[in-house]
C-alpha cells in the first residue's frame, strides 16, 4: 500500500474593474505546528512563491449536474470566529476563490510534487450550525443566464474565441 499526501491551497481574491487581482487570504489545510504565534513560519507553506497560512478546512471538489448549468463545490470549516469571519467576508463581498489540490512529498509537506486540479469559483453562499461553517462555491459563469460577473470575454483577454458550437479537442 502506498501513501499519497494531498494539500489544498485556497486563495481568496477580488478583481477590480481594471482586471487587477487583489488577494485577501491565502490558506492551506495541511501544515500546522503548535506555536504561540498563529502566523509563524511553522504554520505556512510556500506555494507559487507565496506563503499560505494554516486554516483547517475540507474542500469537497466539484459537483456537476447533467445539463452542466449547476457547477458547485464546498469549503467546510469548523465553526470558529476566525473561519466564520473569513467565510462571511468572502460571501458578502462576492470574492473569487482559487483552489489548487496538490500532491506533496510524504517526507516533506513543503515540497509540492504535482498540481492535480486548479478551480476558480465565486463564494456564493454561507450556511452554518454550531459545529460547521460551509461556504458554497459556484461557477463564475452562469450557463443559464449567460452571465460572467465582472468579466467580459474578448479576443484580447482570452485569445481566439469560437464562432460556432463545433469545438474539438485534438
Amino acid at each position: 500500500m502506498s501513501l499519497t499526501t494531498l494539500v489544498t491551497f485556497v486563495e481568496v481574491f477580488s478583481v477590480d474593474i481594471n482586471n487587477n487581482r487583489s488577494t485577501k487570504h491565502r490558506l492551506q489545510n495541511a501544515k500546522r505546528e503548535p506555536s504561540e504565534n498563529s502566523n509563524s513560519a511553522n504554520n505556512t507553506i510556500l506555494f507559487n512563491g507565496q506563503n499560505y497560512h494554516y486554516l483547517p478546512f475540507i474542500y469537497q471538489g466539484t459537483t456537476i449536474n447533467r445539463s452542466g448549468d449547476n457547477i458547485e463545490s464546498n469549503l467546510i470549516m469548523g465553526n470558529h470566529p476566525l473561519s466564520m469571519s473569513k467565510a462571511q467576508e468572502a460571501v458578502l463581498n462576492r470574492y473569487f476563490v482559487e483552489v489548487n489540490v496538490c500532491v506533496v512529498s510524504n517526507d516533506n509537506i513543503d515540497n509540492v510534487t504535482n498540481i492535480l486540479t486548479t478551480d476558480t469559483w465565486l463564494a456564493a453562499s454561507l450556511s452554518y450550525d454550531p459545529e460547521v461553517v460551509e461556504v458554497l462555491l459556484s461557477s463564475a459563469i452562469d450557463a443559464v443566464g449567460i452571465n460572467v460577473p465582472n468579466l467580459v470575454l474578448t479576443t484580447d483577454a482570452v485569445g481566439k474565441l469560437p464562432v460556432t458550437s463545433d469545438i474539438q479537442n485534438r
